[in-house]
């Protein structure tokens, strides 16, 4: 039996669960798909398999990779709020929100729009109720935030998911402004609010200067000028055998686009110097290839800063 139809004979047997309502057994074969090859058909098995069994947590995991499919047509929409709310996701559910305002879809009217705007106002209402004294103490953890261990400021920045849209933009600033907080932290909050449609000049400590910028003048981390031409320097630069780790170096320098953001073409002035630097570490290029040895030193100082913010996120 080749690939093909093991994925099929595979797919079969977990619709086959999923109809009969068979949640555990479902979800592993719709894993073991999905770890075979990746689709949104399987993506959405799994998912509904996933909130069936009770784990909202890994089903909205799963549908992050491919959120704007899901939110293309209302069945499948309808599936994602589910999972959201399950999860008291606000964030992501105004974010939801905010991509409608933005698109124009041909299979999603006003009226449904209309519909999950009161479904996420009356769950925001429910939530808030029980929520208030914890929410009360997250906000004052919040100015004291860095005194934390990284685990715990992890958690306590996914807890303010579970804010309001004008509660979590308004602590939002508060991290922002904090000089001693986490890069990537405090990337993960930007970009948060570049994605519920955040449109004010606001505060912003980087590496020790105060600066301002506009969410809705940014892009996403992983669409940024620089963060696309180091991945088109990185296509150029490697040889056809260290082609399969592609996606391992591509992920670092996502990372190195996240340090830097949202002022990453101050930092990185050259993509392809950056590019090599990082290849330099792995012995995938010779330093004579690199001409401009000044600028070289300059980014490796930043990578071994990098390095140590990277040690500290891990702690």
């Amino acid at each position: 039996m080749d690939d093909s139809d093991n994925l099929k004979r595979i797919i079969d047997q977990a619709d086959e669960a999923f109809e009969q309502g068979l949640w555990p057994e479902a979800v592993d074969l719709y894993t073991q798909a999905y770890a075979m090859q990746q689709s949104f058909s399987i993506n959405k098995g799994l998912a509904a398999s996933l909130l069936n069994q009770k784990r909202p947590g890994d089903a909205e995991a799963v549908i992050l990779d491919y959120f704007n499919y899901y939110l293309s047509e209302p069945e499948t929409a309808e599936l994602a709020l589910d999972i959201i709310l399950e999860n008291n996701d606000f964030l992501l559910a105004n974010q939801m929100l905010n991509f409608y305002d933005a698109e124009t879809l041909p299979h999603i009217k006003p009226e449904f729009i209309d519909d999950i705007t009161k479904r996420i106002e009356v769950a925001e209402d429910r939530h808030e109720r029980s929520f208030k004294p914890e929410k009360e103490r997250l906000i004052k953890q919040l100015y004291s935030i860095v005194t934390e261990s990284t685990p715990k400021q992890i958690q306590l920045l996914r807890n303010l998911r579970q804010f309001k849209k004008d509660d979590y933009v308004k602590n939002a600033k508060i991290l922002l402004a904090n000089p001693l907080l986490h890069p990537l932290l405090k990337s993960e909050a930007l970009e948060n609010l570049l994605k519920l449609g955040i449109d004010e000049t606001l505060d912003i400590s980087f590496y020790g200067k105060n600066k301002t910028c506009n969410p809705s003048d940014l892009m996403p981390i992983m669409s940024t000028d620089v963060y696309l031409k180091m991945c088109d320097e990185l296509e150029k630069l490697l040889t056809d055998e260290n082609e399969s780790q592609i996606d391992n170096f591509k992920g670092e320098l996502s990372l190195y686009a996240a340090f830097v953001y949202p002022f990453g073409d101050e930092i990185i002035k050259s993509p392809r110097l950056w590019t090599k630097a990082m290849l330099l570490r792995y012995r995938l290029v010779d330093e004579s290839q690199i001409s401009d040895n000044q600028g070289l030193k300059e980014v490796n100082n930043w990578l071994k800063r990098f390095d140590e913010l990277i040690n500290a996120f891990q702690e």
